[in-house]
């Protein structure tokens, strides 16, 4: 199966709602991310040991710094959420690549086949595997779903961070080579040890 880079979206920081003791609040986040690169219009993104040029984080101790410079997610789990979605909502929903706040959506791999030290090549660029995403607040508040953060983790769904070790040009369509690390620790393990950590 070719593993491929199939969009790069990016986002600017802003207001979401969410709900803390009963009220509502707002809060700054950089979850809300946009395609900028498709297999339709295959601009190149530059990418720097920061991320992509243009992102924002609001919170780089969460979400971004050079430990998870990238957030990469396989496009294979996106029916899943429209369905889970569109049942907890009573209506047809259809998500578009970058809605659950990645930037890198792919083909081809998942939590089960990446391993913390993996490498990847996607272009001139050459990444890092560093850790699994945990889902928060931010993540149930954008989807108004209140399961939305347990399923994702219960299921192996999280996708993973990368830190960027040579930065460059990518674009949407780019090959992904994997070039194996120490191979102990895979994100899907990472998943079922964060679900069984209350035990």
């Amino acid at each position: 199966m070719t593993i491929r880079l199939e969009t790069i979206s990016a986002g600017l920081v802003k207001p979401i709602w969410v709900r803390d003791d009963n009220e509502l609040r707002t809060i700054m986040s950089g979850i809300y991310k946009t395609p900028i690169s498709t297999l339709t219009n295959p601009q190149l993104i530059e990418v720097t040991r920061a991320g992509i040029v243009g992102d924002e984080q609001a919170d780089p101790q969460a979400h971004g710094g050079t430990e998870k410079a990238l957030y990469m997610y396989p496009q294979e789990h996106y029916p899943f959420w429209s369905s889970l979605f569109s049942e907890a909502k009573g209506q047809s929903i259809h998500l578009e690549h970058g809605y659950l706040g990645e930037n890198l959506t792919i083909s081809g791999l998942s939590e089960h086949d990446i391993y913390v030290g993996d490498r990847l090549r996607i272009g001139a660029v050459e990444c890092a595997v560093t850790k699994l995403r945990e889902p928060c607040y931010k993540f149930t508040a954008k989807t108004g779903v209140a399961t939305a953060a347990k399923a994702m983790i219960q299921g192996a769904r999280s996708g993973w961070y990368l830190r960027v070790l040579q930065a460059g040009f990518l674009k949407a369509g780019d090959a992904i080579t994997v070039i194996p690390g120490p191979r102990e620790c895979s994100i899907a393990q990472q998943n079922h040890a964060l679900r069984h950590r209350g035990d």
